[in-house]
């Protein structure tokens, strides 16, 4: 058998039954988790955000997260693969500041993120008190990591290190067992903080090329950009819209909502 194609054969049964998002077996998945709550979007503002504009970008944040989180929750009863999904309220960062109790480093160059330690004891009150099987935690955190930018023409890049904005997101049942997580594909981020000037050293004759934050304006425009395709059905920002598509993709069970598919 070729190397490279039982490399490949290892690869998928570390990866298992549960798909590449899943810690455990789907089928498990579907028994453990048929009303899912959703907490509030939450920013780790102790996360590395290098932005001049700190505070006023984590504000942007957590105004964008407070008036989205409905269109996460409407995105997953679409795919219709649970019996509810529901809101569960609360002020973001009092839940963060409750249910976080450590942070660690994971992966390396454009792979690496932020892993979650969570505190059984406040996740078992939410699930409880909101009457679901798990919760969803989504937050938002900032990284330095090793990152490949093209220039506008892609045919030079620079790689180096980029403060970026990510996307965290897992399924916890009321013990605190994680059956689901979500760091999003390598390379990708949802807010780049900063760009290589490449224009700048194209100007100055210069091999040297610069990294510059991007304007708080310009990361709320980019944060505030919808869709202009005819054919879109995006009623939400478009990073926001982006985001939520992937984790209700990803977040699929294959259960089919038993509501479905009764008589009428």
């Amino acid at each position: 058998m070729p190397r490279w194609l039982l490399i490949g054969m290892v690869a998928a049964l570390l990866i298992g039954c549960g798909g590449k998002s899943f810690t455990v077996p789907k089928a498990e998945y579907r028994e453990k988790v048929q009303t899912l709550g959703v907490l509030p979007l939450m920013v780790d503002e102790s996360s590395t955000i290098s932005h001049p504009e700190r505070e006023a970008l984590i504000g942007l944040l957590h105004q964008y997260n407070s008036s989205t989180r409905d269109l996460l929750i409407d995105i997953l009863k679409e795919g219709k693969q649970y019996f509810d999904v529901r809101a569960i309220p609360g002020n973001p960062q009092d839940i963060f500041n409750r249910l976080v109790i450590g942070q660690n480093p994971r992966g390396r160059g454009d792979e690496q993120h932020i892993g979650y330690v969570f505190n059984a004891a406040e996740i078992t009150p939410l699930v409880e008190k909101n009457v679901v099987d798990a919760i969803l935690v989504v937050i938002f955190n900032g990284v330095d990591r090793d990152e490949k930018r093209w220039d506008r023409t892609k045919l030079t890049f620079l790689r180096a290190n980029y403060n970026v904005i990510l996307a965290s997101a897992m399924v916890l049942t009321a013990d605190g067992q994680v059956l689901w997580e979500y760091h999003g594909k390598p390379g990708e981020s949802f807010l780049p903080l900063q760009y290589p000037d490449f224009d700048e050293a194209h100007y100055n004759k210069t091999e040297e090329v610069k990294i510059r934050h991007i304007s708080l304006a310009g990361l709320e425009r980019t944060l505030a950009e919808r869709s202009n395709s005819l054919f879109s059905r995006a009623s939400g920002p478009l990073p926001y819209q982006n985001l939520f598509d992937q984790l209700a993709s990803e977040l699929n069970p294959g259960m089919i909502n038993p509501l479905r598919n009764q008589p009428q």
